[in-house]
């Protein structure tokens, strides 16, 4: 180190929507960023960073960052003025004040807040929406609400085991997950189990980096796992190897689920998701004397629409038919969405009036009209389906304002875009959707130019708005950012957490109180106590397939491929597009060597992927990661090319239960294409 100046070090958590929510120390000198390295101290991820991770003080201080506010009267010109943040409050207020006074409410001032940082912080935006009366929340795409209402419907409540008891296993599925990519500090945990004896099994249509480390790879067709969950439960049954103490004691319905399963033939099954039999049958094999299982489930089955809900309450059936539900290093491994339980992350407990729109809504005629956006923490022209008409949409808002640290292409499309800190120039707390702990993200450092924390700008924007008319708005006004935290805290951290400050997690992360294996009572949050087969309320929220296995979309003669489009192992969405860590700075199209022969396409050559909806033009790669019947495209913002996978997706909501708010999905990964050469 520098030995000229002090160094300070700080600690920080991850606030990116990522499993880790990894802590990490920032070492300061001179008010500069120099250094970061992982906390050891933290359980789950061990003073390990990923690349992301260790990417931070570049993107702190990365020339493209934003520094001022900016200015452009016609969206999409790219005309910006740089302006004060005076004018751009001036601006926002006047906007406000004039919605307020034709509408008589800020019913046509719209919030589309997305999950770039998931902060306890950065959930200012939501309160301070709340507190200005009615106002419209656009929801936007996101398909882990079918992984929520799926496991809502079995157990009653999204709650998952503690992921370090994984390593006490003897099979491991990963089922539609790359954690190898997306959640690296499960490996460690998962090479222990190897270590100690156990199978590691990948089920998914692509070859991952997870899946060199597989004893047994499954490479099945798309939105076809409910199908071999019902040949392993059939196999299970053949071979008398069903937990009948648990079925009997602590389940429910398995008689009316076990009638869907018989009328399902076995052969039907293998067939949907082509799959060879000696490779399932091996897997029952391995099931049938298995002391525990544990099932890790990614994002890539719940991006199937509705049969992604049933595709998992499949494999939730084959884990408790086997009895791992409750059993150590046993159960299911999905986002838990039950951290979000300080007061300002429950905003429509402050106004139940709010409208909510999802984002494809915006296209209709309703009454107010959105006459303002407001965006926080997102980028839906690189993360919404089709693109192209999104943008047209977003042109058509009279005043959209997005807070941001770079000019994304949403911001491009904004009247006014601020400049916003980074974790390192705030002060936050973070909980994690998959481990147990929370901790404490302290300020290290000034914020960047004039970049200002979102506390910062919606307390001075409320503030202001006071100053106008004191009767429109009611959000608190703190001194500080830590005073704003701690007014978050409420009885529910406390019982969580035991905790009721930010001086509480000044010295460590804390974790949750529970820390037995999930539902080790077997007592299941349902209205009867007991794991749900089948019920009347989970059938209407996430039904199991009737009849057959084999429904929803399949590739046709016109688009015989399937397009799948994972986030990409460098980026997440829209962030961390400035990091050089792979070899393709653009966007390219992954396609079997032999399918793309039969087509006449080169290695290297740009191609035309197309369907009814768009057609990109993209460098065709050949990859025998990919089956004959899948183009793959890895979603992420390539600010050196205007190629968009998701102008190809239909913006197509499929329906899975009766909660508007939380009740559609975008089936990403139900969108078929074709490919030609020029």
């Amino acid at each position: 180190m520098n030995n000229q100046y002090t160094t300070r070090k700080f600690k920080h958590v991850c606030p990116r929507s990522c499993p880790s929510s990894c802590t990490m120390i920032s070492y300061v000198e001179n008010d500069r960023l120099v250094h970061l390295s992982g906390n050891p101290t933290h359980p789950y991820t061990r003073g390990k960073l990923c690349a992301k991770g260790f990417s931070y003080p570049e993107k702190n201080s990365h020339r493209d960052r934003l520094k001022f506010p900016y200015f452009q009267k016609v969206k999409g010109s790219g005309k910006f003025i740089q302006i004060t943040w005076d004018k751009a409050f001036e601006l926002i207020i006047n906007e406000m004040l004039t919605i307020h006074e034709r509408f008589g409410s800020f019913l046509p001032f719209a919030l589309w807040k997305g999950a770039g940082n998931i902060g306890v912080h950065h959930y200012v935006a939501d309160e301070f929406f709340s507190s200005i009366g009615e106002t419209t929340r656009i929801v936007g795409s996101s398909s882990f609400s079918i992984g929520f209402q799926a496991i809502q419907s079995d157990f009653g409540a999204v709650w998952m085991s503690d992921p370090s008891t994984i390593k006490e296993a003897s099979i491991i599925i990963i089922w539609g997950a790359n954690p190898a990519a997306t959640n690296i500090h499960l490996i460690p945990f998962i090479i222990d189990a190897k270590m100690k004896g156990a199978k590691v099994v990948v089920i998914d249509p692509i070859y991952t980096q997870t899946a060199e480390l597989a004893d047994l790879y499954i490479q099945l067709r798309p939105s076809t796992d409910e199908s071999l969950a019902a040949f392993l439960i059939k196999g299970l049954l053949a071979r008398n190897a069903l937990d009948n103490k648990f079925l009997e004691k602590y389940t429910v319905g398995f008689n009316e689920f076990l009638q869907i399963i018989q009328g399902i033939a076995i052969e039907e099954c293998l067939l949907a998701c082509d799959v060879a039999k000696e490779a399932a049958d091996l897997l029952v094999d391995w099931l049938t004397t298995a002391e525990s299982v544990s099932y890790v489930i990614g994002s890539g089955l719940q991006k199937h629409g509705s049969s992604g809900g049933q595709a998992i309450r499949s494999i939730e059936a084959l884990a408790a038919a086997r009895g791992d539900i409750g059993k150590l290093g046993g159960g299911i491994f999905l986002r838990c969405n039950d951290t979000m339980i300080f007061t300002n992350q429950s905003p429509f407990n402050f106004n139940r009036q709010n409208r909510i729109m999802k984002g494809n809504e915006l296209a209709k005629q309703v009454s107010p009209p959105v006459e303002m956006m407001w965006m926080s923490c997102a980028n839906p022209l690189t993360q919404e389906p089709n693109s192209i008409w999104l943008e047209q949409l977003i042109k058509e808002i009279p005043f959209v304002v997005t807070v941001d640290q770079f000019l994304t292409p949403t911001a491009l499309m904004s009247n006014l875009v601020l400049p916003t800190t980074t974790h390192f120039e705030e002060m936050d707390i973070v909980t994690s959707f998959w481990h147990k702990e929370i901790a404490l993200n302290e300020k290290a450092i000034t914020p960047y130019y004039e970049s200002r924390s979102e506390w910062n700008i919606m307390h001075e924007l409320a503030v202001r708005l006071n100053q106008h008319s004191p009767n429109l708005c009611s959000f608190p006004i703190h001194s500080s950012e830590e005073e704003y935290l701690n007014a978050q805290f409420n009885d529910r951290v406390f019982k969580r957490y035991s905790i009721k400050s930010v001086s509480d997690l000044k010295e460590r992360s804390v974790s949750a109180k529970q820390t037995k294996i999930a539902w080790e009572d077997k007592q299941f949050a349902t209205e009867t106590g007991r794991f749900q087969f089948y019920s009347d309320t989970a059938i209407q929220t996430v039904p199991y397939p009737t009849g057959t296995f084999v429904e929803g979309k399949r590739p046709t003669s016109n688009y015989p491929f399937w397009l799948i489009t994972p986030h990409h192992p460098y980026a997440l969405n829209s962030q961390f597009h400035f990091i050089h860590l792979s070899d393709n700075e653009e966007a390219v199209a992954r396609i079997h060597p032999k399918a793309a022969k039969e087509l006449g396409i080169i290695d290297g050559e740009v191609v035309k992927v197309f369907n009814q909806q768009a057609c990109i033009e993209i460098k065709a790669v050949y990859s025998s990661q990919v089956p004959k019947d899948i183009i793959m495209i890895y979603q992420a913002w390539y600010p050196n090319s205007k190629v968009n996978s998701n102008d190809l997706v239909p913006n197509l909501q499929t329906d899975i239960g009766e909660n508007e708010s939380t009740s559609r999905s975008i089936p990403f990964y139900d969108t078929f294409v074709n490919v030609r050469k020029f």
